[in-house]
């Protein structure tokens, strides 16, 4: 199967096409990418310096993917939302012409993600099946968007209400619409890429948990959702009986950061602009007991209360008994993080995702 990912030139913005990609190269199948990830990137070498520099990747001009396409060399197209909108910004004439022209140019034409399907199939050009991975953090599916739902074989997304209504809000759709639409959606997790993470710590190198000096940790953005923020005061008044690493001191080095987490007892893991965050995969794989707000979308991968995690209740309520019950019990502490750090190995990395991603797409499409 041979197949065209088209991606985003925001490298590390992306971070679940981005892993996606590099999952699929990794598990050898057959692909063409546009744009050019290293040539034509931008606000790249962020949080997650996701490493694409040494992947072996084909990235063919815009007028080659535009002759494979017509001449059906394609056997199915995976892309990312479109992230250009025809619509958006002032609705006179002029300024919709003069976006129509700034798009068309060749030179913005790796800026746009999805929005590419949307011309070929304005002008008519015949394509293979398309599978869309919107891995926004928005719980709904954004209008410019609509097209690709309406054409595509399966739509991924990684914040998928459980009410999958939901992710129709913006539009006006009958009921055989919204179940027409929604029988496409799919679930979608980050996942993690390995060799990225292996450029600051090796995951194979894990303390015991009866080793390990830190009761406590919790390490990310503090202004990225209203559960964080009530999370504060709770690390607070825990840090009275316990030791507690907390985000006091700003951003940390990814070693360091890595370094903390090998040595935590307990990581926390709330959601931020979204439930599913890359940490959720980061924190199993540094051994500890990982605590995740129950999760309020639709999983993919097998994350079990008591089993490989532990689920905090969403007004946090529950968190000073399950702290205060977890460190009292480190036998089972120590069987349920063993449990999610082997879990994670073998489950949730990119190449699990990019797997996962083909297989149902196959039993979709009859391919």
């Amino acid at each position: 199967m041979k197949i065209l990912f088209i991606g985003t030139p925001k490298r590390d913005a992306f971070n679940g096409v981005d892993f996606l990609v590099l999952g699929l190269q990794k598990i050898g199948v057959d692909f063409d990418h546009y744009p050019n990830i290293l040539t034509q990137s931008y606000g790249h070498t962020g949080t997650y310096q996701v490493k694409f520099d040494n992947v072996n990747i084909s990235y063919p001009e815009y007028g080659t993917i535009v002759r494979k396409l017509k001449s059906k060399q394609y056997d199915l197209i995976i892309t990312t939302v479109c992230h250009v909108d025809y619509k958006g910004g002032r609705h006179g004439l002029l300024s919709y012409m003069s976006r129509k022209i700034k798009y068309s140019l060749e030179s913005n034409k790796y800026k746009m993600g999805g929005t590419l399907l949307v011309d070929w199939l304005k002008q008519g050009i015949r394509l293979p099946p398309i599978v869309v991975i919107d891995d926004l953090d928005d719980p709904f599916i954004h209008r410019v968007d609509y097209d690709l739902l309406e054409n595509c074989a399966l739509y991924f997304k990684r914040e998928l209400p459980f009410n999958r209504f939901l992710c129709f809000r913006l539009f006006k759709l009958a009921n055989k619409e919204l179940m027409d639409f929604a029988a496409k959606l799919r679930p979608f997790w980050f996942s993690y890429d390995l060799p990225s993470i292996a450029s600051f710590t090796d995951i194979d190198e894990i303390k015991p948990y009866s080793e390990r000096d830190i009761d406590i940790t919790f390490l990310g953005g503090i202004y990225m959702s209203y559960t964080r923020q009530m999370l504060l005061p709770l690390l607070d008044k825990l840090e009275t009986k316990y030791k507690v690493i907390g985000p006091k001191n700003g951003r940390r080095p990814k070693s360091e950061f890595y370094e903390l987490l090998k040595r935590s007892k307990i990581c926390i893991s709330p959601d931020g602009r979204s439930w599913d965050t890359p940490k959720h995969y980061e924190l199993l794989l540094c051994g500890g007991l990982v605590f995740y707000i129950r999760p309020t979308i639709e999983l993919a991968i097998g994350l079990k209360d008591g089993e490989n995690c532990a689920f905090i209740d969403n007004d946090l309520k529950n968190l000073e008994s399950l702290v205060e019950f977890y460190l009292s019990s480190p036998v089972k502490s120590a069987e349920i993080a063993k449990r999610g750090y082997e879990f994670a190995k073998n489950n949730l990395s990119n190449i699990k995702l990019a797997e996962y991603v083909l297989q149902t797409t196959k039993e979709a499409i009859g391919k």
